[in-house]
């Protein structure tokens, strides 16, 4: 079973800049990371290579550091990893992604199954997912909490509204993989030093034969015009001490004071 798993490198943490003339984040100051719920992603598609056998491809499309969550995703347990890096991808919108990660599945396919988590933590919109599997024409189920393969079919358990719903769709699909859904493998120190040697290939327009005009900033469909800076909320921290009784009404006094703002 061949399954590629499609991964984003996401800042740390909100600590990030904006460019004031683009406004896309300024990334080369920042810490990355794996998009969290794309770790969610990988430790599902390693557990099904344990049920069902194969292999595990992971792609994620960025700047050539991004190379750093790959080498991540392979100390975690995955078999190959592949770079999609170009200018002419960069400052794209979410179609303009799906587009590029479409061709490189086609590219280094085909696969019998695709995820991806479920929306990053920086955009998160949870579009790339559903429109990759759109452009490729393959069934998708979103917010996937459990994925397991039954007589050649891929059961996806996920949450709607106050319930479980249960969806089986057969091969070849994609699933997105909810946040929290699993407990991620870890890395060792050894793993993670071996994925550190692992020449990563990498896939540019070159390779993957993209019009320009439909990708990147060239083809974004949606336009960020301004960004804003969020307020501070003021907030603050009291310790309270006494007895319960004294602290129960200090907890009400501070509810009744925020009550009245």
């Amino acid at each position: 079973m061949k399954i590629a798993v499609l991964i984003k490198q996401v800042p740390a943490s909100n600590d990030v800049t904006v460019d004031p003339q683009t406004h896309c984040l300024i990334r080369e100051n920042a810490e990355m990371t794996v998009n969290p719920s794309d770790l969610n992603a990988i430790t599902a598609a390693l557990a099904l290579k344990q049920q069902a056998g194969g292999t595990v491809t992971v792609l994620t499309m960025g700047p050539p550091d991004a190379n750093k969550a790959l080498r991540t995703a392979l100390a975690m347990g995955s078999d190959e990893a592949w770079l999609l890096t170009d200018r002419c991808f960069g400052g794209g919108d979410t179609l303009g992604t799906a587009k590029v990660l479409k061709a490189a599945l086609a590219h280094t396919g085909p696969y019998d199954l695709v995820l991806a988590g479920d929306a990053s933590s920086d955009g998160a919109t949870g579009q790339v997912g559903p429109m990759v599997a759109e452009l490729l024409g393959l069934p998708c189920a979103t917010d996937a909490r459990k994925l397991e393969l039954e007589g050649g079919k891929l059961s996806v358990l996920r949450q709607w509204k106050i319930q479980k719903v249960r969806v089986r769709m057969s091969l070849p699909c994609m699933a997105t993989v909810g946040l929290g859904s699993n407990q991620p493998v870890l890395p060792t120190i050894r793993s993670q030093m071996k994925a550190n040697k692992v020449e990563i290939p990498t896939l540019t327009n070159q390779d993957l034969s993209l019009d320009t005009a439909v990708i990147g900033m060239p083809g974004a469909k949606s336009l960020v015009t301004d960004t804003l800076a969020r307020e501070g909320s003021h907030r603050k921290a009291e310790m309270l001490t006494g007895t319960p009784e004294e602290i129960a009404k200090r907890i009400k006094e501070l509810m009744d004071e925020e009550g009245e703002r």
